[in-house]
């Protein structure tokens, strides 16, 4: 700061450990410290006696025309209070109070029309006539200052030191005052029972009290955030609103009249048990459970109930005490999955939990430093016997971890706003590959695999037609592949589906056949190709239904118009017999494994100069083979 905002002799101030700070730490430094302003409810409250006192102290022990207490948003000062200034704002731009919030101490201005910073000030140089200025900072444990206590006169002065701390003294009052609203904040305002906030604080104390002993804390949800949101929409909040307090009011009577109750959150309660054996304890939460289903077995009541409970036991020291309650949290997510009344905190679980957490949160910075690859699975046309396109899969060798099955992240990744960002990557990846192979006159044709998020992006049509153009590939040799649930979601998805076909490229509909579709669902699929699903293809050889099945499937595909592709190809059997059922193309392990992006070539350079019969008992195949066996061990899935 003071590179930019040079000290004035005719003021003192010392400037916060923020000047050390480059532009972009200041600036994150900015976002934090407005994020606390906001979390402490204090913007746009209603006047306060506790603060009109502070204010009208400091005016007349100051002898100061103006007091105020100041709280800056990102681009305005609002008042909290204010003596002697008719304005409840003013714009951050001209508040001096801006400079105030930038000091590890007290701000004075002796002189404003000697200070290079307020000389031209509005509030300087107009009817208000701001002459003199000191503040205090308002600074909350965390080290970020909401604003500040001030005074103004029209006139030049000075502050001698018994003045300094008299005005320091002031800024404490108001901060007592904030801890006190901050403290009101602990309970909630739908129930009346103490909050999460509160339960951490109590837990702190706990652990002062009676430390080293052991307690269980029991995490409940009462009703499913679905049928909650349901609700809302059916009757709307007020209605919901009571039935909580129904809920709250049964609940501590079921736990009796020497247990503390929390509203941990909008439908979790949370009360602690003592120590005691696990059987007396699961005994004693399904007690609780029972009573309070029966309560609410009535046809008349607003909420229906589901009820499932996380238990964590834990000592009473900080460590333990600090982390109890996302144990809980995370027990409680596993009985819901689980459909158990309750589940105990397992390590085992939580760290799976855990490990998928930090894979999401890895996820950008792997892409950025190449621990993604994409390997090529060649697929073969049957009727012309040859190899003709290949389907990029994504591989992750994660630099802790080690090698991560798509099986594992991408079914998380598909439910973040990460699926987008990597989804970019394999489409550019891949069609720079295939723009390489174009080059080294190797045309061929590559399927990306896209998921239901990307179709419902409303950029994801112009994403691809970018693409497309970046790296001079035809649309024609670009296969998207969706799941056939993905394709049959609604009209927007249908609709995206039509306009990349209309665009050149075909549309794939991969796993086709696993119980999303139906018959009548063959009619009219916005898709050129349907993938039947390895689960169909790879019984055939030993099972007579399954083989009729098949046979039906690809007949019906057909005649509707469909190329039909089978996944799962593993024997000289399973391949001759899809080439009898009429299928076009076939993928599978028995035909070639995926591969690395070096491989593609002399792979399919092979295929030129051999009969692709030949080919697969040629000893490079069997080598080539062998090393797509070992990579396939590895990684069983492909990103769908």
């Amino acid at each position: 700061m003071q590179a930019l905002i040079p000290t004035i002799p005719h003021s003192d101030s010392t400037f916060g450990h923020d000047a050390a700070l480059d532009p972009e730490g200041r600036h994150q430094r900015e976002q934090q410290r407005l994020f606390a302003l906001r979390a402490s409810g204090l913007m746009d409250t209603p006047p306060s006696d506790g603060f009109d006192r502070i204010t009208r102290l400091a005016s007349a022990l100051f002898d100061t025309p103006i007091a105020l207490v100041t709280l800056l948003e990102a681009d305005r000062q609002w008042h909290k209070s204010r003596i002697g200034l008719s304005a409840c704002e003013l714009p951050r731009s001209v508040a001096f109070c801006h400079y105030t919030i930038e000091c590890a101490d007290l701000l004075v201005v002796n002189d404003t029309r000697l200070d290079d910073r307020f000389a031209d000030n509005p509030l300087v140089t107009g009817e208000v006539g701001v002459r003199f200025y000191a503040g205090a900072p308002l600074v909350l444990p965390d080290g970020h200052a909401l604003g500040a206590l001030c005074i103004l006169d029209q006139r030049p002065r000075t502050l001698d030191a018994t003045q300094r701390q008299q005005l320091k003294d002031l800024a404490a009052l108001v901060m007592n005052e904030i801890a006190l609203l901050r403290t009101a904040g602990r309970i909630n305002e739908i129930t009346g029972l103490h909050n999460r906030a509160q339960l951490v604080h109590d837990l702190m104390d706990r652990c002062l009290q009676t430390p080293g002993q052991s307690r269980t804390l029991v995490l409940l949800d009462v009703i499913r955030d679905r049928d909650l949101q349901q609700a809302v929409r059916a009757i709307g909040i007020p209605p919901l609103e009571a039935g909580l307090r129904d809920v709250a009011r049964h609940l501590a009577d079921a736990l009796g009249p020497g247990a503390q109750l929390y509203h941990a959150s909008e439908t979790r309660f949370a009360y602690l048990l003592p120590e005691d054996s696990p059987a007396a304890q699961e005994q004693a939460v399904l007690s609780v459970q029972r009573r309070l289903q029966e309560a609410f077995r009535s046809g008349r009541v607003v909420l229906e109930l589901h009820l499932v409970a996380g238990l964590a036991r834990f000592t009473l020291d900080a460590e333990s005490a600090n982390d109890v309650l996302r144990r809980a949290t995370s027990a409680l997510h596993q009985a819901d999955e689980l459909h158990r009344p309750f589940v105990w905190y397992a390590p085992e679980s939580d760290t799976a939990h855990r490990r998928a957490f930090a894979l999401l949160r890895g996820l950008p910075q792997g892409l950025a430093e190449g621990d993604f690859r994409l390997v090529y699975q060649p697929q073969f046309e049957v009727r012309q016997k040859r190899f003709s396109g290949v389907e990029a899969l994504i591989r992750w060798r994660h630099p802790r971890h080690g090698n991560v099955s798509p099986a594992e992240f991408i079914a998380q990744v598909e439910q973040t706003a990460l699926i987008h960002l990597l989804t970019e990557w394999v489409l550019h990846t891949a069609l720079a590959q295939l723009a390489d192979w174009n080059r080294q006159g190797l045309p061929m044709t590559m399927a990306v695999n896209v998921s239901a998020r990307n179709l419902e992006h409303p950029d994801f049509v112009t994403i691809l037609r970018n693409a497309l153009a970046l790296h001079g590939v035809a649309a024609r040799q670009l296969h998207i592949e969706c799941t056939e649930s993905v394709a049959l979601t609604g009209r927007a998805t249908q609709g995206v589906l039509e306009e990349i076909r209309a665009m050149g490229l075909k549309v794939s509909l991969d796993d086709f056949g696993i119980g999303y579709c139906n018959l009548s669902c063959l009619r009219g699929l916005p898709a050129e190709m349907l993938k039947l699903d390895q689960s169909l293809v790879k019984p055939i050889a030993d099972d007579m239904q399954a083989w009729t099945l098949l046979r039906t499937i690809i007949a019906l595909g057909q005649r509707l118009g469909y190329q039909l592709v089978a996944e799962g190809v593993e024997s000289r059997e399973i391949l001759d017999m899809v080439a009898e059922a009429g299928c076009d193309l076939a993928q599978g392990y028995f035909l070639a494994y995926p591969m690395e992006a070096e491989a593609v070539a002399p792979f399919f350079a092979a295929q030129a100069t051999a009969g692709w019969h030949e080919k697969l008992f040629m000893a490079d195949g069997k080598e080539l083979h062998a090393a797509g066996a070992a990579e396939g061990t590895v990684f069983g899935s492909r990103m769908a």
